[in-house]
This record gives C-alpha cells, sequence and structure tokens, in this order.
C-alpha cells in the first residue's frame, strides 16, 4: 500500500526493532521495511493529512477551520509477515489513529485504536485474524463510494451511518477471508460480546462478497450489531443502550436512536472503468431495530431506516490529476439529506498530494430527535438550518 525501502541485511527479532527506531532519523525516503531471513519483514507505515476548512453555517455561524484527514485519517501503524513455510504466514497489524494538529490520539486514546489484530494466511485456504479490525462493510464497500475514491470526510455520506468511511472500528473480532477463485471472493466476521452470561448482548456478525473482472467491480454485504452505542459508536467504555451517542460527534440524524438494541446494515456497489474514467453507484439500508420510545425519539418509531443512494464518477485527465464528482440522496423515515460533492487531487511526487474538494448538503424534514432536519456534513459541527456548504484544501503525505 506505501513505498518500502528495503534493509537487506538480515536482521534479528530485536535488531528489528531498533532498526525501525532509527530508520525515520537516518532516511529521507518511503516507508522503513526490515526484511528477516526466510521472507519475513516488520514495517512501518502512516499518514499525515492536515488541512484548512471552511464552512458557511456550524451552528448558526461560518467558520474557518484547521483540520486532521480531511482526504485520508491520520495514522501511523506496524505491519509485519512471518513466512511459515507451506505457503502460510502468520501477519499482524497494529495502526495508531492521531490529530495531526494537537498530536492527540483518537479513538476515544487508544494507543492503537485503528487496527490491532494477529492471524495467518495461506494462499490455498484464505486468512483468519483476531483483534480490533475493520468492519466488513469497509472492507467491501470503499472502492464504490466518493469518501473513499476521492473526497475524504466531507463526501461520506450523512453521519457516517452506514460507516462506508470507517468511523468505526469493532473490538473483539474473529474475521475470515476467503482465497481469490477466479475473481469471487468471500468474508465473514463475527464480534464476540465480552458480557459474561449474556454472549449475545454485543455481538456483531456479518458476511460479504465481491467479483472483479477486468474494468468491472461488484460487491454485497450484510452486518448485524447488537447494542450499538457499545458495538459501533464506542459512546463510551461504559456505554448503554439508551444512552445518547457521544463519539464521534453526536449527530441529530441518528443520535435519536441511541436506545436501539440492534443495527442492521446491507449494502451493494459496483464500479466499471473506461479509458482513465470510473463510474461507481452504491446503495446502502440501515435500519435501527428495536429503538425504544424515549424523549428524543418520536412517536417511538420501533423501526426507523436510513437508506443512501451515491453515484460517483472520476477522471484521471493526466499521471498527476484526479477529478471527482458525486451525488448521494439518503432518505430517512421523515427526513431527506441530498449532497453533491466535487474534488481535485494533484500527486506532487508518490507520496505527496494537494487536495482541493467542496460539498454541499440540503436537509429537509424530521429528524430522529424530532425537530426540523438540519444539514450535517460528516465530522462537521451541524448546521442551524437545512443547507450547510464546505471548501477544504489540504495536503496529504505518505510514508
Amino acid at each position: 500500500m506505501y513505498p518500502k525501502v528495503r534493509i537487506n541485511k538480515a536482521l534479528t527479532v530485536k535488531k528489528i526493532v531498533f532498526s525501525i527506531a532509527l530508520v525515520p532519523l537516518s532516511l529521507d525516503c518511503g516507508a522503513a521495511y526490515a526484511q528477516v531471513a526466510g521472507g519475513s519483514s516488520v514495517t512501518l507505515y502512516g499518514v499525515v493529512d492536515t488541512n484548512l476548512t471552511y464552512t458557511n453555517n456550524q451552528g448558526g455561524h461560518a467558520a474557518w477551520q484547521a483540520g486532521s484527514g480531511g482526504l485520508a485519517s491520520s495514522r501511523w501503524g506496524l505491519t509485519g509477515r512471518e513466512d511459515l513455510g507451506g505457503g502460510t504466514s502468520a501477519i499482524f497489524d497494529l495502526e495508531n489513529g492521531f490529530n495531526a494538529m494537537t498530536g492527540a490520539a483518537l479513538q476515544n486514546g487508544r494507543l492503537f485504536g485503528r487496527l490491532a489484530f494477529v492471524g495467518l494466511v495461506d494462499k490455498r485456504w484464505g486468512q483468519l485474524t483476531m483483534g480490533r479490525q475493520n468492519d466488513i462493510i469497509v472492507d467491501y464497500m470503499l472502492p464504490f463510494t466518493a469518501s473513499n475514491i476521492f473526497a475524504g470526510a466531507i463526501g461520506a455520506h450523512v453521519g457516517d451511518v452506514d460507516n462506508t468511511y470507517a468511523d468505526f472500528k469493532l473490538n473483539n473480532t474473529i474475521k475470515y477471508v476467503s482465497p481469490n477463485m477466479a475473481g469471487f471472493s468471500f468474508s465473514g466476521l463475527y464480534a464476540l460480546g465480552g458480557v459474561a452470561g449474556s454472549m449475545g448482548s454485543n455481538q456483531v456478525w456479518g458476511l460479504g462478497a465481491q467479483y472483479t473482472n477486468g474494468p468491472v467491480r461488484v460487491g454485497a454485504v450484510y452486518r448485524v450489531a447488537n447494542n450499538p452505542a457499545v458495538t459501533i459508536y464506542d459512546g463510551s467504555a461504559g456505554a448503554i443502550a439508551g444512552q445518547a451517542f457521544t463519539n464521534p460527534v453526536s449527530n441529530p440524524i441518528y443520535r435519536g436512536y441511541a436506545s436501539a438494541r440492534n443495527l442492521a446494515t446491507y449494502a451493494v456497489g459496483g464500479s466499471y472503468a473506461f479509458g482513465n474514467s470510473k463510474l461507481a453507484l452504491s446503495w446502502t439500508g440501515v435500519e435501527f431495530r428495536n429503538v425504544i420510545a424515549t424523549s428524543t425519539t418520536p412517536g417511538g418509531n420501533a423501526n426507523p431506516h436510513i437508506n443512501t443512494a451515491e453515484a460517483v464518477y472520476t477522471l484521471q485527465p493526466a499521471a498527476a490529476w484526479l477529478l471527482g464528482a458525486a451525488y448521494a440522496y439518503t432518505f430517512a423515515d421523515e427526513a431527506r439529506y441530498q449532497q453533491v460533492t466535487a474534488g481535485v487531487q494533484y500527486l506532487l511526487s508518490k507520496r505527496t498530494t494537494l487536495y482541493a474538494e467542496g460539498a454541499f448538503q440540503h436537509a429537509s424534514g424530521t429528524n430522529s430527535t424530532g425537530g426540523h432536519a438540519v444539514a450535517s456534513l460528516n465530522l462537521l459541527t451541524a448546521s442551524s438550518t437545512g443547507n450547510q456548504t464546505a471548501i477544504r484544501f489540504g495536503i496529504k503525505h505518505v510514508f
């Protein structure tokens, strides 16, 4: 995924750690890559992304903000592979998310809040991993959504309610990924609840599949999470259903559904590349099941739905340029959200990208709390009206 610099001398395990610590001081180059005898390796990698954003309305006021992670979330990590012979390898990944403007750790202050897993991969049987991992929706829907193709955070579906921008990670996860079979592959995920005497309280499970053949790619996924206040939205260490979501944003789009006992998400997507262009289409459906009537849940709607359809077009007129445009339509039971996103990227090098992007969102109807629906671009404070516009300029560097 990232450029690597090979250190040819065979190293012991202790020397690997020592070498990784020294490389950033001695080399002005790409990812540190320590190779051991037998084809094993450890790689240090990361992304630093900072930006300046103008928003016309956040809580009733225009704002200029310096931020982190506009195009891609700032992170650093260690990933490794050990050749066990016979086509089998042990693998691991430890990934930290941080705010590049303040240096603070994200994901509720976790050291490795983005990823922390270990497992085995075999070219015949597939891959099995355990730990804190990406949602299965992330694995299969990223190639079809504007936020991941060109737009970053402000291009995500409203509130990232379907997690197609990977805002939310899963704990205690066991994940299996099949080998590629003539372009087809599938995956299964199960996250243990960790509650004594109640195995299903916080469990998550999901299934996904994809098919790739030349310029064509399609994918589908279905995921069910119990007690989403804990398992998906990570409200706090002791979050329980019925309490408001507090991380990353108490979004009015779904804040009123915090009492849901169950959250089901299903999605399909496809893309087709032709010449220097690509067209991607996706549809996601989210159902908050068994929502209990509260003061912030109007009418006690038992199973509210939030669905999103999106079309994305990208054009690469030259090797260093990428242009993108997208339209997304989100329809909840009593609210509608329309969003137009456009962006341009320029590669200064293989590792450094300049970008500019803008998004406009229009909301109408009644939101999850019973108030007038207001526009709320992802990870920005909601507008005081049904409209919100944001323009962002930034730089992303990978190592």
